[in-house]
């Protein structure tokens, strides 16, 4: 805890200075996009909020991921444009924070009850994308092709069923580290 809150700081501290010497907008960028891998092809959304300077953007990221399990990353989110051209650009970025599984489960089984509770974990990505201007306005179509990387933890307890309590209880945990390539399409202004 006391390492998010000096990261926050730190970025609001560097967010200030920037604000003070460059014009500052207000972007947003929405995804639908596949993440595959060796477990399987999911589909994944994401949103991600925050401020563009110039050629720079950072803001704040969450969505839904069903990749092998369901969860909810929540990150900060850097993006860079490079070899920029009207209306169109090459966009490069990184994400980094922390994934939330969806759910606990609790359900019985033939031998007994069985309780399964998952841990968040770590969460980072990286991309390369492109942008492309429609309308009017700063809207565009985005494209981005990518790499991440969730892990969590789970830990199921086995309760088997006695005549006298307690009852002996069996426990096991498992650390996942789910690495996928990402495919996203989306619209951002």
């Amino acid at each position: 805890m006391k390492k998010i809150m000096i990261s926050s700081l730190l970025v609001g501290m560097i967010s200030c200075q920037l604000l003070a010497q460059n014009k500052v907008s207000f972007s947003s960028k929405n995804y639908f996009g596949i993440v595959a891998g060796s477990s399987g092809t999911n589909p994944q959304l994401q949103t991600i909020n925050g401020f563009k300077i110039n050629k720079w953007f950072a803001g704040i990221g969450t969505g839904i991921d069903w990749y092998y399990q369901r969860s909810i990353p929540l990150f900060f989110s850097f993006d860079r444009n490079i070899l920029m051209k009207q209306r169109r650009n090459f966009i490069l970025s990184a994400d980094v924070g922390a994934n939330f599984p969806w759910q606990n489960n609790q359900y019985q089984t033939i031998w007994g009850f069985e309780e399964s509770k998952t841990v968040p974990g770590f969460y980072w990505a990286t991309g390369f994308g492109y942008r492309i201007g429609i309308g009017k306005q700063k809207d565009a179509l985005l494209l981005n092709f990518g790499y991440t990387n969730k892990f969590f933890k789970e830990k199921t307890t086995n309760v088997y069923p006695c005549l006298v309590a307690p009852c002996p209880e069996h426990t096991e945990s498992f650390n996942y580290n789910l690495r996928a390539i990402s495919i996203k399409v989306g619209y951002g202004f």
